[in-house]
């Protein structure tokens, strides 16, 4: 899943309403933190994409800050702070009631390059305890492994010198059945697993892992936060959550078998094959609900792909699902058009005749399958907009005035999605011109910034169909572009009539 999407409110919320807790209002205050971040124009890019949120970038690095409130300045965006220090000291002015960060809604960090060594994970996580409000998320991106075959070597570890010789069989059967993935792509380890099995001696195959160090990440994880009074929600990818989407079809009984195990989400890292996690847990105590319009009927859904390109059918390594079934394709009809909620389609024509728990479900395989995001704004029915005269709305987007557009594609903050929203630089540079002088004028505008590009070839190659622009080629992409993308640009608050 894109890091850009993974750590957004909305999408973090829905994974935890999967578990049965409440989220938020559409619309009520919320306070997000994120410390070790990489980039940080992203967080701003988010806090412009959630104005009733406060936003606060926890950085390690001064130069991180100091980019973060200068672009935070030429935005214009107002409701992000950066603070700098390290992990302990953020803890120990959180303990002292003396730093400025406020008790959280959210609380999100992405590891992977920091390499810490176990005080700074014990501040890291003793920091998450404090400033989360009960109900609050924790996001939590790392890497669980430093091989490909940790996972493999940490069950194998843990369990084989415990069992016998009838129960060593039946494990490297269960390991052969969940290590598809990795076993694919070891072939090696495949043949002696195989011959392991075939000659009846497991030690054949156990004696290349009992002697090798490893750890999980992941159990390490679950050590370190159950007693800090935190619960696992859900992984950030949102496919992940459903095994029988993402496991081979031989895993699927094993792992559920091991559902209550304390070694279960190291069964499914090494059947997923992954090294890397995006976690979500929730800061006990918290509210969960059984009803479904609690649940999800506080979110929208919207499918930002062309309606041509969403498949018919989707096929995953553990099952087959049809997307041709009506309710799919009324569904898919309107969610490529505009995001709607779930009383929004049934209050729809294309909502006739279905039922509020049907709709639940058909929408989350649209998210499971990865066609659809969950997404913070409302949709509301209004005439059309008049787009002679249309201007980009928020001071965050109102920057790409100022923006010498390359071939890049280009970042914008969405208040219906909750997050950034990838836009084309063909795009760009039309909604660009839009902005400057409308669309009587907008390809006089154009021209100018092709001709550019043209000097380019690298730039031009992904934007241009000509050596030399013409005002015919820049009306034409004015054309195109308004044609395939206006209507989504009103729908997700890019573009707004003036």
């Amino acid at each position: 899943m894109n890091p850009d999407l993974a750590f957004s409110p909305a999408p973090l919320s829905y994974v935890a309403a999967l578990r049965g807790i409440k989220s938020r209002q559409p619309g009520e205050r919320f306070t997000y933190g994120e410390v070790m971040f990489s980039n940080p124009d992203r967080i701003v890019c988010l806090a412009a994409s959630n104005p009733e949120g406060n936003f606060y970038g926890l950085a390690l690095r001064e130069e991180d800050k100091m980019e973060g409130e200068a672009e935070a300045k030429a935005r214009q965006v107002g409701n992000v702070t950066f603070l700098t220090g390290k992990l302990s000291e953020f803890l120990a002015k959180t303990e002292n009631k003396t730093g400025a960060i406020p008790p959280l809604n959210y609380f999100c960090c992405d590891e992977r390059q920091a390499n810490l060594m176990a005080p700074e994970h014990t501040a890291l996580f003793s920091l998450a305890e404090k400033l989360l409000l009960p109900g609050g998320l924790f996001g939590y991106r790392y890497r669980a492994y430093e091989k490909e075959d940790g996972a493999l070597c940490f069950l194998v570890r843990e369990l084989a010198p415990e069992m016998n010789a009838e129960q060593a069989m039946g494990f490297l059967q269960e390991l052969k059945n969940l290590g598809v993935f990795y076993f694919r792509n070891h072939l090696e380890a495949s043949e002696k697993l195989d011959q392991a099995i075939t000659s009846g001696v497991p030690d054949k195959f156990f004696a290349d892992y009992e002697g090798t160090y490893a750890r999980s990440g992941s159990f390490d994880t679950i050590v370190a936060l159950r007693p800090r009074g935190f619960v696992y929600a859900g992984d950030a990818d949102i496919r992940l959550n459903y095994i029988d989407l993402a496991a081979p079809a031989n895993a699927h009984q094993i792992v559920v078998d091991c559902r209550n195990n304390h070694l279960y989400e190291s069964v499914k890292d090494f059947t997923l094959n992954r090294q890397e996690r995006c976690d979500i847990w929730v800061h006990c105590p918290v509210t969960q609900t059984a009803n479904l319009p609690e649940l999800f009927g506080n979110f929208v859904y919207g499918i930002t792909i062309p309606k041509e390109d969403v498949p018919k059918q989707v096929k995953t390594e553990g099952k087959q699902i049809d997307l041709s079934a009506p309710l799919f394709i009324k569904l898919i009809d309107l969610m490529t058009l505009m995001p709607v909620g779930i009383g929004d389609f049934l209050a729809h024509p294309n909502g006739k005749n279905f039922s509020a728990a049907d709709v639940v479900n058909a929408i989350q395989t649209l998210v499971a399958c990865g066609i659809a995001r969950p997404m913070r704004g409302h949709y509301k029915s209004t005439t059309r907009a008049d787009i002679a005269q249309p201007r980009l709305v928020g001071s965050f987007n109102r920057y790409l005035d100022k923006t010498a557009i390359d071939g890049n594609k280009i970042w914008l903050a969405s208040p219906v999605a909750g997050s950034a929203m990838e836009v084309s630089a063909r795009d760009a540079l039309v909604m660009q011109a839009l902005n400057r002088a409308g669309l009587a004028n907008a390809a006089s505008v154009l021209l100018p910034e092709l001709q550019r590009l043209a000097k380019d070839p690298v730039s031009a190659a992904s934007i241009l169909h000509a050596v030399a622009p013409t005002s015919e080629t820049a009306t034409q992409m004015i054309k195109d572009s308004v044609m395939e993308s206006a209507v989504q640009w009103y729908a997700y608050g890019l573009l707004a009539a003036a």
